[in-house]
């Protein structure tokens, strides 16, 4: 792949190295990867990535003179293809190249563009810092070739700017999708014929119109009310849905066309050739986008049929907003029967496409439970794969249970099974930990045991120890004398510490004496076992002794005072297994630090809703969730005693539906809550209630919080108001600050309680506009404007720093006090970094950096 830059002055090549200065002169190669490949495309590559007749525009600019950061606004670009040479009378790939395409449009300086040929490679000229950025459309089973309206596959990907400076061997280039994706596949023995979302009253009032109409009336349980609300509800979406058309040159977003400009268009190959029809986010207000612009449609391709969709709001009004299909949403499918045109005689079908099926979202089951009870969200990058088909005579719809595009199964036409078995527990892990503090204390150290969980079948074990159902037998084996052999010499084990014979309460040997067996005996039967450590005291030095689980274990050690630490060190799939919550019974609480490592947990399913149920004086830091099912942190958290705390909960963000209040329900005694955002549907406040509460760095974007009710913090039981009245001239912190909500997505809800939200700068507690929310940049006034002056319209868009600065100073505020020392939020906001805005900031790993002369409390808003 080659790119012409403009020539500069020689003075520039004086400072290029010896290899950079033979670059000169030569094409400017690109390595072109997707962070998500498709393995569902045909390709002749090994990794799956992009296919032969792929299409990218890269585009170049050359920095400020002095500068590396600040880029000229001098944009030129270069339309390549992908080509590959094969084997003669093969299809073997021997190798491959992006080339120039003829006819398509270049551009060698900003403004002035023409038609590039097949010879038009441009090549490196100096060593200026430069950098290059490209969008990019997908050729998946020859889509662009056919150049048709019937295999149109409007998939396109973006990349960010790549920075470097002077002639390089290779510029990496990594696209993401930016479209979604909705895909049917069909269940062996069935083809299909079309598929389209229902827009007609009569498909929502009946179960399945491939049936003849006298059996859908009689079928029907819905009065025509019923189904004009729940048509009402889709088509609110469906109408704000937009196929695709390409990408913006200016802003990367993704374009949509006219119906007019798709009806009337031949050539699928040369959008960006002729701008009539082609419609830019916020060009047109709702009423056009639902009369004007094409809904996107299912095309056949590579054996199934695709829906490509801009996945956020394109109108004037709610631009950037995310879509979400309703849980009612009805999808109206034609099938024929390769294998007997006969086998439905029960339902009328002759086997031909003339007859079709219907099925909604909430007709998806997984585990007799609705794998979307609340709709299905439009994503960029995510494609949703129904199988769809007749098995024994009943018409099925099964998900493919992964989403993501580089996950879904290659060359087969049925959803993979998932499904994965528990497996005993592990205690490895547990007693490992408890060995090496053991042997440390006993060399004059602190007994500090530190727990490390890398597996589902640890995390399992460790849910279970706390509850006390860990162990199968718990009970009846009593430790007796220290274990000798022949020589009378103590039998240790590979630690170095003593083993012992343990009795079996109410069993006799032969000789009718009490039954004695080996730990390893014990073991067998159910026992668990652990060493079992005690400190110096004034009759007897520090020591170990065998011992065994008898209960639950909290995390926490009474002899010590010390709170142990739970690590977990890798990103887990917990396979939608039913899992009891932590600390489910509140007489045993687990009293641990939980500390997540900025690793995920996937696929969380607990069976009280909670991943905690029960804590005390704990702590839960630096974890992210990401389910489908309804998933909160925690239900309560109580102290211990006066100089105890509820709990503190730092770094954690949740990616899934809660019907309770996302992080914790109830947070009795000194707690935190810092850095944590909760993205999906809510029942409650972040917090429900608390009596001494810290909240800093937060954000709740739910929807379906209660109007007039709280979506930070439902209730507060103490006596220090929040919001404290201050002037503009005596800017303090506080212990509620930098937090946020959205307002659009639950309307009328206030920040604590009945307490509204507090818009000055000095607390930055915001009731916020989605669009504010996902701010990247700040939105500042004038320094002349008084902010006071201004009326409550204007002041709730003039949220000063962009949110997700605000909330990272508000973690680097805690990290710098006692408690942030201790437990601290290791993870920072990050805002969306592709080209697009309408993504809520993202928790990642990694502690925010502030300069220490900065506060946003000063800056001027």
């Amino acid at each position: 792949m080659a790119l012409v830059l403009t020539a500069c002055t020689a003075d520039d090549d004086m400072w290029l190295d010896e290899e950079q200065q033979s670059l000169v002169g030569r094409a400017v190669n690109f390595s072109a990867s997707l962070a998500d490949p498709f393995v569902t495309r045909t390709t002749y590559r090994h990794d799956g990535s992009f296919n032969e007749g792929d299409q990218m525009r890269i585009f170049r600019q050359y920095a400020v003179k002095g500068s590396s950061t600040s880029f000229e606004d001098t944009t030129i670009f270069r339309t390549y293809y992908l080509k590959m040479d094969y084997a003669a009378g093969t299809s073997v790939s021997l190798n491959d190249d992006w080339v120039p395409m003829s006819g398509k449009l270049k551009s060698d300086k900003y403004g002035n563009i023409s038609n590039q040929d097949a010879g038009d490679s441009l090549t490196w000229e100096n060593g200026r810092i430069v950098r290059f950025r490209a969008w990019g459309r997908s050729n998946l089973a020859g889509a662009l070739t056919a150049n048709s309206k019937g295999s149109y596959y409007p998939d396109y990907t973006i990349s960010d700017w790549v920075t470097v400076s002077g002639p390089t061997k290779s510029i990496p280039l990594t696209m993401r999708h930016v479209t979604c994706r909705i895909g049917l596949t069909c269940k062996a023995g069935n083809e299909f014929g079309s598929a389209t979302i229902c827009t007609d009253l009569e498909d929502y009032r009946r179960q399945d119109n491939a049936d003849t109409k006298a059996h859908d009336d009689a079928e029907t349980v819905k009065t025509d009310e019923q189904a004009q609300k729940e048509l009402d509800s889709v088509m609110a979406v469906y109408n704000k849905m937009c196929m695709p058309a390409g990408v913006d040159d200016k802003t990367f977003l993704l374009t949509a066309m006219t119906k007019a400009r798709y009806d009337g268009t031949t050539s699928f190959k040369d959008f960006e050739k002729d701008a009539t029809g082609i419609v830019k986010i916020g060009e047109k207000d709702s009423a056009a986008i639902r009369t004007d612009v094409q809904r996107p449609v299912f095309n056949p391709n590579d054996g199934r049929l695709y829906m490509m969709s801009v996945p956020f709001d394109m109108s004037s009004e709610g631009k950037g907003h995310e879509l979400v299909l309703p849980a009612c949403t009805r999808f109206k499918v034609w099938l024929y029967d390769v294998n007997n045109g006969d086998r439905h005689a029960t339902t009328g079908s002759t086997g031909s496409e003339s007859n079709y099926h219907i099925f909604a979202l909430s007709d998806i089951m997984k585990n007799g439970k609705a794998v979307y009870p609340n709709g299905l969200t439009l994503k960029a990058g995510y494609s949703y794969l129904f199988n769809v088909g007749y098995h024994y005579d009943k018409l099925t719809i099964t998900p493919v249970d992964q989403f993501s595009w580089d996950e879904q199964d290659q060359m087969e036409q049925d959803g993979k099974d998932e499904a994965q078995v528990k497996t005993d527990f592990d205690f490895t892990w547990w007693t490992k930990a408890y060995r090496e503090a053991a042997k440390t204390a006993l060399k004059g150290g602190d007994f500090l045991p530190s727990f490390s969980i890398k597996n589902q079948r640890e995390f399992r074990t460790f849910i279970h120890l706390v509850n006390g159902t860990a162990a199968k037998r718990m009970s009846g084996l009593k430790r007796g004398k220290v274990r000798l052999d022949e020589k009378n010499d103590t039998i240790k084990d590979t630690d170095g510490f003593e083993t012992y014979w343990w009795i079996l309460e109410g069993e006799t040997d032969e000789n009718g004496d009490p039954r004695q067996i080996t730990m390893e005996e014990a073991e067998a039967m159910g026992y668990v076992f652990y060493p079992h450590f005690y400190p110096t005291v004034s009759t007897q030095k520090a020591h170990v002794i065998e011992d065994y689980v008898t209960g639950p274990m909290d995390f926490y050690d009474t002899d010590f005072g010390n709170r142990y630490e739970v690590r977990l060190t890798e990103d887990l799939d917990l396979y939608d297994w039913e899992l009891p919550s932590i600390g489910e019974d509140n007489t045993k609480p687990f009293r641990g630090n939980f500390k997540g490592g900025g690793h995920t947990l996937y696929n969380l399913n607990m069976t009280k809703k909670y991943l905690f149920d029960h804590v005390k004086d704990g702590a839960i830091t630096n974890l992210r969730i990401e389910s489908t099912h309804d998933v909160s942190l925690l239900n309560t958290a109580v102290s211990s005693g006066k100089s105890g705390w509820g709990c503190y909960i730092a770094g954690i963000s949740l990616l899934c539906n809660s019907s309770e209040c996302a992080i914790a329900n109830s947070l009795t005694g000194a707690s935190y809550v810092v850095g944590c955002i909760h993205v999906g549907n809510a029942g409650g406040a972040l917090v429900g209630k608390a009596d001494n509460l810290t909240m800093l760095g937060c954000m709740q974007a739910a929807a379906g919080i209660p109007e007039n009710t709280g979506a930070l913090l439902g209730a507060y039981a103490g006596t220090t108001s929040f919001f404290a009245p201050q002037s503009k001239n005596n800017v303090t912190w506080g212990s509620f600050m930098c937090n946020y909500y959205d307002i659009e997505k639950s309307p009328k809800s206030n920040a604590v309680g009945s307490v509204a939200d507090s818009y000055p700068y000095q607390q930055y507690v915001r009731g916020s506009k989605s669009h504010i929310l996902k701010a990247k940049n700040d939105y500042l006034i004038g320094d002349d404007a008084d902010y006071y002056s201004l009326p409550n319209n204007m002041k709730a868009e003039m949220y000063g720093l962009a949110p997700w600065k605000a909330m990272n100073y508000a973690i680097w505020k805690y990290n710098s006090s006692t408690v942030g020392a201790k437990y601290p939020c290791q993870m920072h906001y990050q805002a969306s970094t592709v080209g697009y805005t309408h993504l809520y900031p993202t928790l990642q790993s990694g502690v925010p950096t502030v300069e220490s002369n900065w506060n946003p409390l000063t800056q001027n808003n």
